[in-house]
């Protein structure tokens, strides 16, 4: 059966790593966007989106799975 509080843990860390993935794919998505002269202004806007929107999907779920395999059933494993 899930736990509750599995599903939290789980939840929690996944927000958790989608704004570490969120903060870091901004700042090097804006840097990378930033060094491209030649795109105008909507383009660099959407190369630093994606970025941002990709750092935050990945890392939200490596946190997600390892806050699941190392959060959860621990009490059980004693």
């Amino acid at each position: 059966m899930i736990d509750d509080a599995c599903v939290r843990k789980v939840q929690s860390g996944a927000i958790l790593g989608g704004a570490v993935g969120a903060t870091f794919g901004l700042l090097f998505g804006g840097l990378d966007a930033a060094r491209y002269r030649s795109l105008s202004v909507s383009q660099r806007v959407g190369m630093a989106t994606r970025a941002t929107l990709g750092g935050a999907a990945v890392f939200g779920f490596f946190l997600a799975v390892g806050t699941a395999i190392r959060g959860c059933g621990g009490e059980r494993r004693g």
